[in-house]
C-alpha cells in the first residue's frame, strides 16, 4: 500500500511539473510577445518623433547599468537553487531563513550599485561622443535610470524567487505583462503628445515599483506562510557562497556581451550607431526571449528531477531537449538572415540598415548563443556554477580585447566578430563542465559531434533557403510588405522540411515527437 502511495505521489509531481511548466511556458509567451511589441512601438516613436540618437541614449545607459548590476548576477538565482529541495521535502523553515536571507543581501547589493552608480556619472561624457542631443541634461537622465535600478533590491523584489522556486513562472509573467503593457501605453501617449523624453523615462521607475508590490501581494496571498524568519546553518550558508561566486562569475559574460557592444559602439562611432546596432538586437533579443520562456519555463521542473531522478533519465531528457530546441533556434535563424533586411527596409529605412555581412554575423551570433541553451539550463538546474567559475571572467576579458581591436579596424562588424569569436573560444571548453561533474558517464565529444551537425544542417538549409528568396522573392516583383510576408511563409515551411529530411528517422526525433504528444494531450486538460 505504501509502494502505490508512494509511486502515485512521484506520478503527481511529474504531472504537476509539466502542468506548472506549460502555464509558465503559455504565459511566458504572451509576456514575451508584449515585450516584443510594446518597445518596438515605444523605439519607433522615439525615432520618429524625437531622433535616433535618443534611443541609442536608452541603449547606453540600460548597457552601463547591467555592468553596475553585476553585483547582484547569481546570488537570486543561487537562492532559487538552494530552495528546490527544501520545497520538494516541505521543508517550509530553511525556505522562511533563505527568504530572510534572500531580503539582508539584497538591500546590501542595492547600496552597492548605488555607491557605485553615482561614481560611474562623472565619466559619462567619456563614453559618449559629439552626437548628444542638445535639450538633453545627461546627469538627470542618467540618475532616473540609476534609480529605476536599485530601487527593487529596496522594496520587494526578493519574494519573486518565491514564485519562481515553486515553479509559478505565469504569475511572474502575468504581473509583468500587465504592468508593462499600461507602461507602454501611458509612454505611447507621452512621447506621442507631449514629445518629452524625461516624462517617458520617469514612468520607468514608477511601474517597477508597481510591480514589486504586485509580485509580493501575489506571494502573500498563495504562500501566507512564508515569512522571512529564521536562520540558516554554516554549511548551508559556505555552499551558498560558492554558488553565488560561481553563478557571478560565469553570468559576467552572458551579461557583458550586448553591454560592452554597446559601450564601445558609443565610443567608437556615437550614439546614432548603437541605435542601428539595436534596431538589429532589439529584434534578435526578442526571439532570445520567446526561446527563452522555454528554458525558464522547465529550469525548475529540470532542478526538481535532478535531484529525486537517476541521472540516466535526466541524460535521455537532456539529448531530447537539446534536439527540439536546436530545430527551433535553428528555424529561427534561417528566419532572421531571410527577413532582416526586408524588415528593416520598412521598419527604419536603408539610412539606418547594417550591410549584409554584419547581419549574417549577427544571425551566427544568435545561434552560436542558442546552441548551449539546454546545456546551460541543465548547468544552472545542477548548481554547478563554481566549476565554471573561470570560463565568463576569460570570455569577458577576451571580447573586451578583441571588441576594442577589431572594432577599431573593421568598425561593427568587427566588434560582432570578436563577440562570436569569444563566445565561441570559451563555449567549446565550458559546454563540457555539466559532463565532467554530472553525466559522467558519457563523453563530451557526443555532445559537440551532435552540435556540429545542427550547425551544419542549420548552415545549409539557411544558405538554400536564403537563395531561393533573394532569388524569387524580392522588391523587384513583390512590394515590401509582401517580400516580408511569403518570405516568412516559405523560411518556416522549407526550414521544417529540411529538418525533417534529414533527422526523422533519429532516435532523438522520435523521442521528441512522443514527448510532443504527451504534452498535448497534457494541454488539452486542465492547466
Amino acid at each position: 500500500m505504501v509502494l502505490i502511495l508512494l509511486i502515485l505521489e512521484v506520478n503527481i509531481m511529474k504531472l504537476e511539473r509539466r502542468r506548472n511548466s506549460l502555464k509558465g511556458t503559455a504565459w511566458g509567451v504572451i509576456k514575451t510577445t508584449s515585450n516584443i511589441i510594446g518597445p518596438f512601438i515605444i523605439r519607433t516613436l522615439i525615432i520618429y518623433k524625437l531622433s535616433a540618437e535618443y534611443a541609442g541614449l536608452n541603449s547606453l545607459f540600460t548597457s552601463i547599468l547591467s555592468i553596475l548590476s553585476l553585483t547582484e548576477l547569481g546570488f537570486s538565482q543561487a537562492i532559487v537553487y538552494s530552495m528546490y529541495k527544501p520545497i520538494a521535502e516541505d521543508n517550509i523553515s530553511q525556505v522562511c531563513a533563505l527568504l530572510r536571507l534572500y531580503r539582508f543581501v539584497y538591500k546590501i547589493i542595492g547600496s552597492i550599485i548605488l555607491l557605485a552608480g553615482i561614481l560611474v556619472a562623472p565619466f559619462l561624457k567619456v563614453i559618449i561622443k559629439d552626437d548628444m542631443p542638445n535639450d538633453i541634461n545627461l546627469y538627470i537622465l542618467y540618475f532616473i535610470f540609476l534609480f529605476n535600478t536599485v530601487i527593487s533590491y529596496f522594496s520587494f523584489a526578493y519574494k519573486t524567487s518565491i514564485l519562481s522556486a515553486y515553479q509559478r513562472e505565469d504569475i511572474v509573467c502575468r504581473n509583468y505583462t500587465l504592468v508593462n503593457l499600461i507602461l507602454y501605453i501611458f509612454q505611447g501617449i507621452v512621447i506621442s503628445i507631449c514629445s518629452n523624453y524625461y516624462y517617458y523615462v520617469l514612468l520607468i521607475p514608477v511601474s517597477t515599483i508597481a510591480l514589486n508590490i504586485i509580485n509580493a501581494y501575489a506571494v502573500d496571498k498563495y504562500y501566507p506562510e512564508l515569512i522571512c524568519q529564521g536562520t540558516i546553518g554554516q554549511d548551508t550558508i559556505f555552499e551558498l557562497k560558492k554558488q553565488v561566486c560561481g553563478l557571478m562569475i560565469w553570468k559576467i559574460g552572458s551579461a557583458t556581451r550586448n553591454t560592452l557592444d554597446n559601450i564601445i559602439i558609443s565610443i567608437y562611432f556615437g550614439l546614432t550607431s548603437v541605435t542601428i546596432y539595436n534596431n538589429y538586437y532589439i529584434i534578435m533579443s526578442g526571439v532570445i526571449g520567446m526561446l527563452g520562456v522555454v528554458t525558464s519555463s522547465i529550469r525548475a521542473g529540470i532542478g526538481n528531477k535532478i535531484a529525486i531522478s537517476s541521472v540516466e533519465e535526466n541524460y535521455c531528457d537532456f539529448n531530447k531537449f537539446q534536439f527540439m530546441y536546436c530545430w527551433i533556434a535553428g528555424m529561427c535563424t534561417i528566419c532572421l538572415a531571410c527577413l532582416y533586411q526586408p524588415f528593416m527596409s520598412i521598419w527604419m529605412g536603408r539610412k539606418l540598415m547594417l550591410d549584409n555581412g554584419t547581419m549574417f554575423l549577427i544571425c551566427l551570433y544568435f545561434f552560436i548563443l542558442k546552441i548551449g541553451d539546454i546545456n546551460s539550463t541543465y548547468y544552472q538546474a545542477a548548481g554547478l556554477w563554481w566549476h565554471g567559475r573561470y570560463r565568463s571572467i576569460v570570455e569577458s576579458l577576451l571580447n573586451i580585447i578583441l571588441n576594442l581591436t577589431l572594432g577599431y579596424y573593421f568598425g561593427v562588424t568587427g566588434i560582432v566578430a570578436a563577440t562570436i569569436i569569444s563566445i565561441v573560444l570559451v563555449w567549446f571548453y565550458g559546454s563540457g563542465i555539466i559532463f565532467w561533474n554530472y553525466f559522467t558517464k558519457h563523453s563530451v565529444k557526443e555532445y559537440y559531434l551532435q552540435c556540429g551537425l545542427y550547425l551544419t544542417v542549420t548552415f545549409t538549409s539557411c544558405c538554400i533557403i536564403y537563395m531561393v528568396c533573394e532569388c524569387l522573392i524580392n522588391d523587384l516583383y513583390f512590394k515590401k510588405w509582401e517580400v516580408f510576408l511569403i518570405r516568412l511563409f516559405v523560411c518556416l515551411m522549407l526550414s521544417n522540411l529540411f529538418f525533417w529530411i534529414v533527422y526523422h528517422k533519429t532516435d532523438n526525433y522520435k523521442k521528441a515527437r512522443n514527448f510532443a504528444r504527451a504534452t498535448v494531450k497534457i494541454f488539452g486538460g486542465k492547466i
